[in-house]
């Protein structure tokens, strides 16, 4: 009998076919090996028993011994559909468990069946959902309550997917948000200012992150009521009072959330997707292009959409500790649908990293969400995108404080970013520069604005991208005398 879709019996006898062709896969391999030896034996001299290079590998290879790398010959199938059957066999026993889990009344999502997870335990709900109810009225005593708090975090973040999800629906909306308020509320009362209340920012950060990535997809709305911080507001930016970004001219009539049509990845990474749109946050946008441009697998590591459809990005912290930061999956577009915030060419990966940065980051005065990343220095987006923090390089090219005679303005950038090193520069916040610049580079070049290091030319001259957009903004080719009239703040960081 089926559930959720699947059917457990066909699944678990198609996983037995999988594990008897895995054992006979080797033997096939040899047996195809010595047929195409004895016919190599049996031609003319110059003549191949197979044109096929992987088949004529196996001339003379009669040994049961399977192929390694990408080849997809009998003998290497040993390994592959051993571990898919493996798979199998746990997502079964999964579906198998979570069949059961609903016959005794406990909610079951689509998106959770056949997660390769342990099988639910009801007990683990019920007790999760008393000591929620528990936190109500209770008296945390003068040492403030969170321990009480992580007792219950570590107990919900603990519950699988099936669980969480199971937990979510049960659950009373007024536990849940009492609870919130206690994990946010980290003041210490007036009569003992030594208490400790509600969690830290990053360790409450890091538990919603964790349960948003699993609870299941007709929860999300259930969730996100009850935690509404794990949203970035984006009410705060001067894309949302302006209507618009006045730097590039892109302006909109009204910004609210939506979730995108277009795919996680629309091909390769490459920084020409990145387009910055209309939140002032070039100093971010340009060092993600950076980041982008010199390792494109870095970036695609760092970012993973979860079967409910939010999506997890890779962030470091100011302590160099990474962390992934989950958000759902719905940015912020304008009334006709259109992305508001840093887009690709069809794929929503710049989206995400700039709303889980969004979610994370603080200005000096502590503001978050997307006005708290408009205007600020590059420098400062490297730490939390690599875990490396940026270094300053003077206008004479050496490194603050290790400056060299030898070095010229270009030669210590152009090392840097041939050491694999992303390279960020920034202009003047002078507008008469606006106009007042040469006229090939046409509406690339801004004041107070971020770019990022593409390259260098054979005569000298250093390639410079706009993260407004590779399409719309080509990159543009400055000399050094051009470098020191326009453009200040070189940095360089590594990129893992």
């Amino acid at each position: 009998m089926g559930f959720q879709g699947f059917d457990p019996v066909k699944l678990t006898d198609l996983a037995a076919e999988l594990d008897s062709l895995s054992r006979n896969a080797g033997s096939l391999h040899s047996r195809l090996a010595t047929v195409l030896t004895t016919a190599q034996q049996n031609l003319p001299p110059g003549q191949s028993a197979s044109r096929d290079p992987d088949l004529q590998d196996l001339v003379g290879g009669v040994a049961q011994i399977p192929l390694l790398g990408t080849s997809r010959l009998p003998g290497s199938l040993t390994a592959e559909l051993g571990d898919m059957q493996a798979s199998m066999k746990r997502r079964i026993t999964q579906l198998e468990s979570l069949q059961k889990f609903a016959g005794l009344g406990y909610p079951v999502d689509p998106s959770v069946a056949f997660l390769d997870e342990t099988g639910p335990d009801g007990k683990k709900v019920d007790d999760a959902l008393k000591a929620l109810k528990a936190l109500n009225g209770a008296d945390f005593g003068v040492n403030g309550n969170r321990d009480d708090l992580e007792k219950v975090t570590k107990e919900l973040t603990g519950l699988t997917s099936a669980e969480l999800d199971a937990l979510f629906t049960k659950a009373d909306p007024a536990d849940l948000a009492h609870y919130n308020k206690l994990l946010s509320d980290t003041g210490d009362s007036f009569f003992s200012p030594f208490d400790h209340n509600g969690l830290p920012e990053a360790e409450r950060e890091n538990a919603l992150s964790l349960m948003l990535a699993k609870v299941g997809a007709d929860n999300l709305g259930t969730f996100t009521t009850a935690f509404p911080e794990i949203q970035p507001t984006f009410e705060n930016s001067a894309a949302y009072t302006n209507h618009g970004n006045n730097q590039n001219g892109q302006n909109n009539s009204g910004i609210h959330w939506q979730a995108p049509t277009d795919p996680l990845f629309n091909g390769p990474v490459s920084a020409n997707d990145v387009n910055q749109r209309q939140f002032g946050d070039c100093w971010f946008v340009a060092s993600l292009s950076a980041v982008a441009l010199k390792d494109p697998r870095f970036i695609q590591d760092g970012i993973k959409q979860n079967p409910n459809g939010t999506v997890s990005v890779r962030i470091w912290d100011k302590s160099g500790n990474s962390r992934w930061v989950t958000v759902t999956a719905d940015l912020p577009s304008d009334t006709n649908g259109d992305p508001i915030s840093t887009y690709g060419n069809g794929d929503t990966w710049p989206a995400y990293y700039e709303k889980a940065f969004a979610q994370t980051y603080r200005d000096e005065n502590g503001a978050g969400g997307y006005g708290g990343i408009e205007g600020d220095d590059p420098k400062n987006a490297a730490p939390f995108l690599t875990g490396h923090s940026g270094s300053d390089i003077d206008k004479s090219g050496g490194f603050l404080g290790l400056q060299s005679v030898a070095d010229t303005r270009f030669s210590t950038l152009k090392k840097q970013f041939d050491a694999g090193k992303a390279v960020t520069v920034s202009t003047p916040d002078d507008e008469s520069l606006d106009k007042d610049h040469p006229e090939e580079w046409g509406g690339t070049y801004h004041s107070n604005h971020a770019y990022y290091v593409r390259g260098f030319t054979s005569d000298g001259r250093i390639i410079l991208g706009n993260p407004w957009g590779y399409q719309g903004y080509p990159p543009i080719y400055v000399t050094q005398d051009q470098f020191d009239q326009y453009f200040q703040d070189p940095e360089a960081y590594e990129v893992p």
